[in-house]
């Protein structure tokens, strides 16, 4: 196993990008969407973690920053949900390129990585399976919970809400941004996101669906989940009792051993 780490062009802006590569010619091969802000952060190391793993059983991995996170150019603020789909179909005809034995290739995102993942793969023919961890199946109210993270740190500092999500909202529509966890969110990512529905989305891919909804203890699937498998044709629902790992939590995840076993096993299929 080998593992190259690169920068993609995409219309003159470098993507950065790491290439898993097994010792042998893979026949299949798999895109990674990190989730966003803080969230790719903690999340990095079960990433990492597993696109080894993948590699060593024979299956080429491409981890990548969107633009405007990570090692990749852009501010953050420039970025938005469309540029996070363009990276992801630039990382699908990489992969390919650099693996020309694969026939069969699998998206696997997390969180809003896993809601890019599903509409770069209603894009294309050529992506046979999404793997979804804790997918994001309602952007509008995905994107009020970010606003939160904006509250939360209002109340930290002048222990009371200065500016309200209304107007935080408004601020966003007037061309303004809002500090997120330090990372300035601005108007685009807002609204595209705000517009995503994960059902709708799913309508136009006809490949597997594996979701994985990530619970602590003993909580059944969200109905949410359930709902969604059960509108859809080849979709099963995979439950993974793990921590919130993309959060920032006491227990250090070097990797997320049921969500791994879980993805392994969908990759076999």
């Amino acid at each position: 196993m080998h593992e190259e780490y690169c920068f993609l062009d995409l219309l003159g802006e470098r993507i950065f990008a790491g290439h898993h590569r097994p010792t042998l010619p893979a026949s299949q091969a798999v895109v990674m969407c990190h989730p966003l802000g803080e969230e790719k952060l903690w999340s990095h190391r079960v990433f990492v973690s597993l696109a080894r793993e993948l590699a060593a059983a024979g299956i080429a991995v491409l981890r990548f920053d969107f633009r405007g996170e990570g090692d990749s150019d852009r501010p953050f603020e420039r970025s938005d949900f469309e540029s996070r789909i363009q990276d992801t179909c630039l990382a699908v005809d990489t992969v390919r390129a650099l693996n020309p034995t694969v026939d069969k290739v699998t998206l696997i995102g997390l969180r809003l990585g896993a809601s890019v993942a599903a509409a770069a793969a209603a894009r294309r023919s050529d992506v046979g399976r999404l793997v979804l961890w804790d997918p994001v199946l309602d952007g509008a109210a995905y994107m009020q919970t970010v606003l939160r993270l904006n509250l939360m740190f209002q109340m930290a500092i002048h222990q009371r809400v200065v500016t309200n999500r209304e107007a935080l909202a408004a601020q966003l529509a007037a061309g303004g941004s809002v500090n997120i966890e330090g990372y300035q969110l601005a108007e685009p990512l807002f609204a595209q996101v705000s517009d995503f529905r994960m059902d709708q989305t799913l309508q136009n891919y006809a490949g597997e669906i594996v979701l994985v909804p990530i619970i602590q203890g003993e909580m059944p699937a969200p109905p949410g989940i359930l709902a969604l498998a059960n509108g859809l044709d080849r979709c099963r629902v995979e439950v993974a009792r793990e921590d919130a790992f993309w959060r920032e939590i006491k227990t250090f995840y070097q990797c997320a051993p049921e969500l791994t076993r879980i993805t392994c096993q969908s990759l076999q299929n």
